[in-house]
């Protein structure tokens, strides 16, 4: 555990003991006791210097002739011009550090001179927007729950207005789009966009975005937060007339923050004396749009995000981020492009031959609701007596007289168990098929004469030939009777 903790050196410095140290002073203390902890002598104590200040000398020489030469060059070139020289990579770089010249080399290897900062302004609203986002913010709703909320904002260049504000749970590529089309929603599309290289503002997805609208993006160095120096004045706003403000505000959800921050930029910042233009933003805006306009739906798809994917093979159903969608049958079970939008359900699927085509979304059927047809039904005496005749008691229909009926009233005719054999029960499926179905009534008194004209104990065949034979001359006599 000793070496997890820093530990106060005698040069007054604060640092960790390596693992490695400690094995070696415990090892040392265990061989030569307290006298192998203490410091060991200099192996040329005693003798001259190695390295004179000549050497060190002719590599700042060096130097100052070309900044960029490494470590190795230089001890390449010391040793051809030194026949003695001998010190090692680390103690030149040591020497080198010790020299009184040593930053003016640093500062011509950087090229960053100490100079003063020009403040920059696009010349005229809508050439030039900033984005960027602030947070994470912790906030405590009014049920208890605790939110972990973002704000990204858009600002113009030129009148330091904020053009558009989300409340996001991310500061992720979903939430640079949805504030960035927000904005072009409003007032049209700017000339260039700026923004810092975090990953929401530098993903693929935005980057196109942009370019499908035609936008520039301005070049801005990471780790540069002067280049955003208006946004991040406008955030130091935020955090003193907004965020401090909300310590004493109860909050019902997101959506709620949402609209308590879209009104205190349109009451506070919009309206406020802004020190560099002389007046507020919103005047210096003037509520002017940019030349440039865009339809809604191109907008969106600029900022379709494309993706591959498997598709079911019977239902063609494919699974995206924004939702199940349905390919053609065409496409069903194989590998799909599909081009989706990260804010809305809405994907097209792209083909080989790079044709679009709009995608479907994809649901289950809910089982059909059961049909409750209802009798017309009309006013008068009639309708009356209809509805007295139908609550009246009526015949009930013959019970059902099926194949199970047939077979159990063959076994009382033949006198056994029926059927007592495979032929049997084909001989009786067949009989079935033909004159299926029977009603009860014949059909037993059609039993009853078989019986009295071939007596008991006949063959199940005889039997079945003859209520055939009846069968038939009854059906025949049906239709021969007008």
């Amino acid at each position: 555990m000793r070496e997890r903790v820093a530990l106060t050196w005698p040069d007054g410095t604060r640092k960790r003991v390596p693992r490695s140290s400690l094995h070696r002073w415990l090892a040392a203390f265990r061989r030569h006791g307290y006298q192998g902890l203490l410091p060991k002598q200099r192996r040329d104590l005693g003798k001259p210097r190695v390295g004179a200040t000549a050497h060190v000398d002719y590599a700042i020489g060096l130097l100052l002739e070309q900044p960029r030469r490494s470590l190795q060059q230089l001890q390449i070139y010391l040793a051809a011009r030194f026949p003695d020289y001998a010190l090692s990579r680390a103690t030149l770089h040591r020497r080198l550090s010790e020299h009184p010249t040593y930053p003016a080399i640093e500062q011509l290897r950087t090229g960053t001179a100490e100079q003063l900062f020009h403040r920059y302004e696009a010349a005229c609203p809508h050439e030039c927007w900033q984005l960027d986002g602030k947070g994470p913010f912790t906030f405590r709703l009014q049920s208890g729950a605790r939110i972990r909320v973002y704000v990204l904002s858009v600002l113009d260049d030129h009148s330091r207005a904020i053009l558009a504000a989300h409340v996001a749970s991310n500061e992720d590529t979903t939430a640079a789009i949805a504030v960035f089309q927000k904005a072009v929603l409003r007032y049209g599309l700017p000339t260039r966009m700026q923004f810092d290289r975090g990953s929401a503002f530098d993903s693929e997805a935005f980057r196109g975005g942009l370019a499908q609208c035609g936008v520039h993006r301005n070049f801005v160095r990471s780790k540069q937060p002067t280049a955003q120096g208006k946004v991040e004045a406008y955030h130091r706003w935020l955090g003193r007339w907004f965020l401090a403000e909300l310590a004493t505000q109860a909050v019902v959800d997101a959506a709620h923050l949402q609209q308590l921050l879209d009104a205190a930029l349109a009451l506070l910042y919009q309206s406020h004396q802004h020190r560099i233009l002389g007046c507020s933003p919103a005047a210096k805006l003037a509520g002017k749009v940019a030349d440039r306009q865009i339809a809604p739906q191109d907008l969106y798809r600029a900022f379709f995000v494309e993706t591959v994917k498997r598709s079911h093979k019977k239902t063609g159903e494919v699974q995206l981020p924004n939702g199940r969608f349905q390919v053609p049958i065409a496409h069903a079970g194989s590998e799909v492009r599909c081009r989706f939008d990260p804010l809305r359900p809405v994907a097209v699927l792209v083909t080989r031959h790079g044709q679009v085509r709009d995608l479907v979304p994809f649901a289950p059927r809910p089982l059909p609701a059961p049909r409750c047809e209802q009798e017309p039904r009309g006013e008068g005496p009639l309708q009356r007596l209809l509805d007295q005749w139908r609550n009246s008691s009526r015949h009930l229909a013959p019970p059902g007289f099926g194949l199970p009926e047939v077979i159990e009233s063959l076994a009382l005719l033949v006198g056994r168990r029926v059927p007592d054999s495979e032929a049997e029960a084909l001989a009786i499926s067949t009989f079935y098929k033909e004159y299926g179905p029977i009603a009860q009534q014949p059909w037993r008194v059609a039993c009853k004469r078989t019986r009295q004209a071939l007596g008991e104990g006949k063959a199940l065949k005889t039997c079945l030939e003859d209520l055939a034979r009846q069968i038939r001359r009854d059906r025949v006599a049906k239709e021969v009777r007008p």
